[in-house]
This record gives C-alpha cells, sequence and structure tokens, in this order.
C-alpha cells in the first residue's frame, strides 16, 4: 500500500533532486533520492497533516515502520512488532456543564469569552478570590518573583498568557509552567489573560479554542499516567479579561504594558474580585502508535546498552478550512533524519559497538505524549539506554550550521553535546547553541523543554537535540515541502549517524560535563 502512495509524489521530485545533488559532505549521493522521497510523502496532503489519533498519523507510522524494516533493522515494539501502541483518552468539553463568571456577574460564553483546561477526567468546579501574578515568573537566578508580597493559599491565580518567545535573557514563559507554579505558591486554579493587541496571546487563545472545537487535539495520556494532577485553568479572551481586571481596580493594558521591559514584575491583589469556574468533559479511548527498530550492537560486551535516536513524526493535521498543515519541517524533516541515519548505520559492514534504538513517536503536538509512554514502558531497559539523540524540525534557516541543546551554559551539558560540535564540520555543519535568523534567532537552551528529548533527561539520561530554529511557517500552513533545506537535512542524517557511532563505540557512557 505505501509503495502504492509513493508513486504519485515522483513526478514532483525533479526539482527537490536537482536541489539536493550537489556536493554535501557526508551523505552519499545515491541516499539523496531516498531522503527527497521519504520528506516529500511524509509532507504530502495525503497525510493530512499527520495528526496524532488520525488516519494520517498511522499512515506515517506504518510508513516509518516498513522502511525501517526494509533497511534489514530489527522490531523492537510490542510482541515483535515494529510498533508500540499506546492509549490516549479523547476529550470533549460539556458546554452544559462548562461556566465562568465574577462572582454576583453575568456567565462568560464558552468559547467566545473563555475555554477551560486541566479538566482531567473529573472535570473541576472552583470558586475562590482571584489575585493577579503578573506573568506568574518565580526564577531565583534571574531575580524574578511575580508572585512577591502575596497569598496565593486557596486563591485563583491571575495571569498574562505567557510570550513563549521570549528574549534570550528571559526564561521561557509557557501556560503549563505558569501553572505548575501557581499550584506550588498554593493556588487552586490559574486564570489566563489574552490582553488586547497582544499576538502572543492571541495565539494562544486560537490555539485553545481550536482544541475546544476539535476533539483530535484533545488528547492525553490515560490520567494514571500523567505525572502532575489535573490543575484548572481558564483563558479568558481580551473583553472579558479587561472587565475582571476592571473590577479589582486595575488597567490589563497598563499592566501587560508594564512588564514588556520588566517580565518579572509583581502582580497585585484584586480587591473584592472572586471567580466561579466549572468543567466537566466526556471521555473516549483510542490508541496512538511509536514506531521501535533495533540496529544490535556488534560488542558481546557493550550490546547490552544502547544509543537511541528519536525524532517525532506527528504534526498538526488540518486547519478549519481544509487547508493542511504538511509540517515538512516539523517534523518531517527530522523523521527522515532517522530513516537516512538508520540507513547509514545500517549498511556498514560492522554495527557499532552498543545498540542502537530508533524511535519515531506520536504525541509530540500534545504534549511530548508518545515520549512520555515510552519512557514509561520501554521496550529496552532504561537502565541500559546511556543517551537520547533527538532530531525535531532540522530542515531550515542557515544552510550551513545547526543548532543545539544543553549548550555549555546549561546544568546539563554533556559530552554527546561536545563530540556533536567536533564532527559537525565534518559534515559541512557548524554546530551551534543559537539557532533561527533574524528576531527568530535564540539560544537553543530556551527550546530544552519543548520536545521529546527532556521525557529522557527527566529519568537522567544524557540527551543532545538538534534543532534548526524556529521560522514565520512555524506551526503554519506553509510549512511545505518546497521551503526544505534537503541538503541540509542530508548533512544533519549524516551528523547524526555519525555521533551515533561515535557514542555507541566509546569505551565510556556519555557523562556530564562541569560548567
Amino acid at each position: 500500500m505505501i509503495v502504492r502512495r509513493l508513486r504519485w509524489i515522483a513526478p514532483a521530485l525533479g526539482w527537490a533532486l536537482a536541489a539536493c545533488a550537489s556536493n554535501h559532505p557526508g551523505l552519499p549521493p545515491e541516499l539523496e533520492p531516498r531522503l527527497a522521497a521519504h520528506l516529500a510523502f511524509l509532507s504530502s496532503d495525503e497525510l493530512a497533516g499527520r495528526e496524532t489519533g488520525t488516519p494520517g498519523g498511522a499512515v506515517a507510522a506504518r510508513y516509518v515502520a516498513t522502511v525501517l524494516e526494509s533497511l534489514g533493522l530489527q522490531p523492537a515494539g510490542d510482541e515483535g512488532s515494529f510498533l508500540q501502541a499506546y492509549p490516549l483518552t479523547r476529550k470533549r468539553t460539556l458546554e452544559s456543564a462548562s461556566r465562568a463568571q465574577l462572582v454576583g456577574g453575568e456567565p462568560l460564553l464558552l468559547g467566545d469569552d473563555f475555554v477551560p483546561r486541566g479538566m482531567g477526567i473529573e472535570g473541576f468546579q472552583v470558586s475562590a478570590e482571584a489575585v493577579f501574578v503578573g506573568y506568574g515568573l518565580v526564577d531565583a537566578e534571574a531575580g524574578l518573583d511575580s508572585y512577591a508580597g502575596l497569598d496565593l493559599e486557596g486563591r485563583l491565580a491571575v495571569a498574562l498568557i505567557g510570550n513563549r518567545r521570549a528574549s534570550d535573557e528571559l526564561p521561557a514563559i509557557s501556560w503549563s509552567v505558569q501553572g505548575e507554579v501557581a499550584a506550588e505558591h498554593g493556588a487552586v486554579g490559574l486564570v489566563l489573560l489574552a490582553a488586547p493587541d497582544d499576538r502572543a496571546g492571541e495565539r494562544t487563545l486560537r490555539w485553545m479554542r481550536r482544541d475546544l472545537e476539535h476533539t483530535s487535539t484533545s488528547l492525553g495520556l490515560p490520567e494514571s499516567e500523567d505525572a502532575e494532577s489535573p490543575f484548572p485553568m481558564v483563558f479568558l479572551a481580551p473583553d472579558a479579561a479587561v472587565a475582571l481586571m476592571a473590577a479589582g481596580g486595575l488597567d490589563l493594558s497598563a499592566e501587560h504594558a508594564a512588564r514588556a521591559a520588566d517580565a518579572g514584575l509583581p502582580g497585585a491583589a484584586l480587591p473584592g474580585v472572586s471567580l466561579e469556574l466549572a468543567s466537566a468533559v466526556e471521555v473516549e479511548l483510542l490508541y496512538a502508535h511509536n514506531v521501535v527498530a533495533l540496529l544490535p550492537g556488534s560488542d558481546p560486551e557493550l550490546a547490552h546498552e544502547a544509543v537511541l535516536l528519536s525524532a517525532h513524526m506527528d504534526h498538526v493535521g488540518v486547519a478549519e478550512n481544509g487547508d493542511v498543515f504538511n509540517g515538512a519541517d516539523d517534523n518531517a524533516s527530522g523523521t527522515t533524519a532517522l530513516l537516512m541515519a538508520a540507513e547509514l548505520l545500517a549498511s556498514r559492514e560492522r554495527a557499532p559497538a552498543r545498540s542502537v534504538l530508533f524511535l519515531a513517536v506520536s504525541g509530540e503536538e500534545k504534549g511530548l505524549l508518545g515520549s512520555k509512554w515510552w519512557v514509561g514502558h520501554p521496550t529496552w531497559p532504561l537502565a541500559d539506554v546511556v543517551a537520547d539523540i533527538n532530531a525535531d524540525m532540522v530542515g531550515r534557516n542557515a544552510s550551513g550550521s545547526i543548532g543545539i541543546t544543553p549548550s555549555d551554559e546549561h546544568e546539563a551539558y554533556n559530552s554527546i553535546v561536545e563530540r556533536a560540535r567536533k564532527l559537525g564540520p565534518e559534515m559541512g555543519l557548524e554546530v551551534r547553541f543559537q539557532a533561527g535568523e533574524g528576531e527568530l534567532r535564540r539560544r537553543v537552551d530556551i527550546y530544552y523543554h519543548r520536545s521529546d528529548h527532556a521525557n529522557f533527561s527527566e529519568v537522567g539520561i544524557p540527551v543532545a537535540f538538534f534543532f534548526a530554529g524556529e521560522h514565520v511557517d512555524y506551526h503554519r500552513v506553509g510549512d511545505t515541502f518546497d521551503k526544505i533545506d534537503l541538503g541540509k537535512v542530508g548533512r544533519v542524517s549524516a551528523l547524526v549517524a555519525a555521533l551515533l557511532s561515535d557514542v555507541a563505540d566509546a569505551p565510556d557512557r556519555p557523562h556530564a560535563i562541569a560548567r
């Protein structure tokens, strides 16, 4: 079936093969057509954006499994297969049981005025006083504490929606982190405000509304598998957010503007402001798949240990108007790099000393779910996984460089990264601690928790994350095959293969390097 599906893309590959057919260090020319074919198929309209829990996502997994099997690799998934199935819950918010309102005020409209999150499978019902906490930041090293002088015990934290595009000088802000910090301060829930004319807030609210309207985006692991208990959250649209702040005597636009220069500026009490929040869901159980393949090690003393290469196959599906989010860079590029690295290593006369595991996961766009499941239900003993090398969005921006984290300023800096920086030039790549271009250029360390390697890092496995940086088409329909630097993907593939071999052949396991 997959071979038949591939035939349609052949006429479209002529320009692509020309684009990647010049001298690219590290990638044999005979492999370049396959690189282009993999990436074109994975980012094609036929896969409908490869969203987890959809037929397109399932086709992507079958395709990757078929390719890895064709390379002669061994299955390392469930019951002798290349696939690892894992359960997901799909939640639908019940409009009749969801509400948000100021105590004594008029109910807000679900979707138009507010969007609930953090319902778990049981929903939530909260009535409490509200306290404004700015961006809800606490970072002792940076000297930031938005909670200074505020008592949140038993109260609702009210915060500005964070800007994921924070500068290098500021810690990354995300609503999930804001929720964790609020819970640590004793809050019983978090209300996130979209300020007027704030593009970051509007973008986040738009995605929250999409989650509300499309059940395919409201996926999670069964609650028993979640590390954190559900924490009630509500996102407020600008008009409702302005009214909430005004009820407490604060001007939302002024508070937002004040934090443009000082993101850690503390919040303030909202005297007399209490909120009633409630939401309920109905839950459906379904399954998604990771793909796991093994290249057995050649050294009898070291083959029980494994170096792991990960990349996520999934993307974000189809827009409301029917346009496909093709996700060519995010992350057909990283998945293709995994396939090409597997082919490079499988074609060697002698396998590396340690075993190599190739793990293509789904569920990354839903919260790193596939890799989280694998770490919780490993198909190889975690104690024998010596490293995870992760590739995500490696096909755009500066052709001669690739970003990596953890950097030499990060607490997790390690010998894998050090070796990657030495090997990069041999493959025509400078391995840098920054990625992206223009105003989107920033340190890769701020993305350390935003891709699948983070789940391996949490259990003490040394990691290295290759990332070429964001661009204007990130999570937009413009992330298409024609914009991919195929030569760069080839060079990244060769570098990843070389690094896997280097780590697998080293006499010692990867280790931390003191900053």
